[in-house]
């Protein structure tokens, strides 16, 4: 049922005689109506189709559909009563349902979950189903739907600022979902909101290359914006062509380079891609993202050396870089430098600690070593204890280690790093 047809089936009734919920925090009230929800076809309410069931589905449906119903906050404290573990079942039901495409009731039970206990998770999750809605929309040719599913998703994710403040989750979703509509702008901004309150960390990586990807898009021309999207889009042969037509123009601008020398490189031709990097060092621009292209051309070339010195510079420049720091410590596990591992695992671990990448190193180190990673290392990384005991040492870098699930450290032969590039599509 849609939400019109969902509201038009509710009954109340008053508390029946008998029935007792309650709690430490709940009492029934027996001046509060209790919603009832007729099944699907029925338009009268029957004796026998009451039920606490039914009660608590009509709650749920006004807890979704109508926020400012007068009850609802006793209604939710009503259902939290019942079963406390409600949102959880109702999450995995609305995932189930999204997965079928039976989006209509999978939106009643995702909003039901974000109204019944708000948290930026379950903010996501509603958008991002909208934003299935709008493709699903789209494949029908129906325009009208795709526009109001994606304001749909904006005005959750903007919901989710209001009631949240800034959330880095959701100004890292808000953020991404302004670039794929292509407020570029807009993205930037919200961007500029998530570094300054996110923690360092994998995402935190991807967000500033992200970034970085929009800055370079808005402040360059159009043979520039194009050589970006044909290389997302994975066609290098017109992503070359495009920053060749902006290098013949701007031959002193290093941008145009480095985009063609990423583009080469995804071709394969690695000696040129590098000759491209170099060029963008000669016009004077140094960033983490140059070097670390120079080590992936180094690496298939045959140099590991100098790979790992390319690496060795993107890690002064960009000292939070976990890709960086993760890459370095995969390099040197692999050719048995084991102080050098070690040196690099514990900045990479320190900037996130839970990472699956480098809990995967933690234990390939361990296993080539023999030596057991403990505790985390503080004394190795540069950090102001002046203004803290080491009591609250211990606290302050728990805080600081992100949540980021990330897929296992490849075979060599497959990729020689742990984490994606810049520029590589997830």
């Amino acid at each position: 049922m849609n939400k019109e047809e969902s509201l038009r089936s509710i009954r109340y009734i008053k508390v029946p005689k008998g029935m007792r919920i309650e709690s430490e925090t709940f009492r029934l009230d027996p001046n509060i109506m209790l919603p009832v929800q007729l099944q699907q076809g029925v338009h009268s309410l029957m004796p026998d189709a009451i039920s606490l069931e039914s009660i608590v589905s009509g709650m749920l449906t006004l807890i979704a559909y109508d926020e400012n119903h007068k009850d609802v906050s006793y209604y939710k404290d009503f259902v939290l009563t019942i079963d406390p573990t409600l949102p959880d079942k109702l999450c995995k039901a609305a995932i189930a349902k999204e997965e079928q495409k039976d989006y209509e009731f999978s939106e009643e039970l995702f909003l039901a979950v974000y109204h019944l206990m708000p948290q930026s998770a379950s903010c996501i999750n509603l958008a991002t189903l909208y934003s299935y809605m709008a493709v699903d929309a789209r494949d029908k040719g129906d325009e009208e739907k795709e526009d109001e599913y994606l304001l749909s998703a904006k005005r959750t994710l903007s919901d989710g600022l209001r009631r949240f403040g800034e959330n880095d989750e959701v100004l890292a979703e808000i953020s991404s979902f302004e670039a794929f509509m292509g407020n570029l702008e807009e993205a930037r901004d919200y961007l500029d909101r998530y570094m300054a309150v996110a923690k360092e960390g994998e995402k935190k990586q991807e967000m500033k290359q992200l970034l970085s990807r929009i800055e370079l898009q808005l402040e360059n021309d159009e043979e520039i914006k194009e050589a970006y999207d044909f290389i997302m889009l994975g066609d290098t042969a017109k992503a070359i062509a495009a920053a060749d037509k902006f290098i013949s123009r701007n031959p002193k601008v290093w941008n145009g380079y480095f985009l063609r020398g990423w583009a080469l490189r995804k071709e394969g031709r690695f000696e040129e891609a590098r000759n491209d990097q170099m060029k963008c060092l000669e016009l004077g621009e140094r960033s983490a993202d140059i070097y670390n292209e120079l080590s992936i051309d180094e690496l298939e070339v045959g140099d590991r050396e100098l790979a790992k010195t390319y690496l060795e510079t993107a890690a002064d420049l960009d000292p939070g870089n976990l890709t960086v720091a993760s890459n370095l410590s995969y390099l040197y596990l692999q050719d048995s430098q084991f102080d050098e591992a070690r040196e690099y695992l514990e900045k990479a671990r320190y900037l996130s600690g839970n990472d699956e990448i480098v809990k995967n190193l933690i234990q390939e180190y361990e296993k080539k070593t023999g030596e057991e990673i403990g505790e985390l290392i503080h004394e190795e990384i540069v950090h102001d204890d002046s203004k803290h005991d080491e009591d609250e040492d211990d606290d302050a870098y728990a805080a600081e280690i992100a949540e980021i699930e990330k897929d296992g450290i490849p075979d060599e032969d497959e990729c020689h790093c742990g984490h994606h590039h810049h520029g590589e599509e997830e």
